[in-house]
């Protein structure tokens, strides 16, 4: 029997970020570990993600998105998975 596949395209974007220091006083870039963000970030976007995390100001060095096909069998799926329960929107409880 074959094993039917399911398949997702899932992108994600790869920050490289620094932030900067002030040696013998001259600004210097200290970079800090890559931050691996859902979606395709632009710029704006992961400088207010990064400068929340980070609570200051960061320096985004490069953005590096990179889209990834990912493929399960439908059975593994399944185990793995929870069963998603539509909430009633507002229009529907009144």
């Amino acid at each position: 029997m074959t094993r039917r596949m399911m398949t997702r395209e899932v992108t994600k974007t790869t920050v490289k970020v620094a932030k900067i220091e002030v040696e013998n006083g001259v600004p210097v870039a200290v970079e800090l570990p890559s931050e691996v963000l859902i979606g395709n970030i632009r710029m704006e976007r992961a400088q207010k993600v990064l400068d929340k995390k980070y609570g200051h100001s960061v320096t985004i060095i490069e953005l590096l998105p990179e889209t990834v096909t990912y493929e399960m069998a439908v059975e593994d799926f399944i185990a793995h998975a929870t069963i998603k329960v539509d909430e009633p929107t507002e229009e529907e409880s009144v």
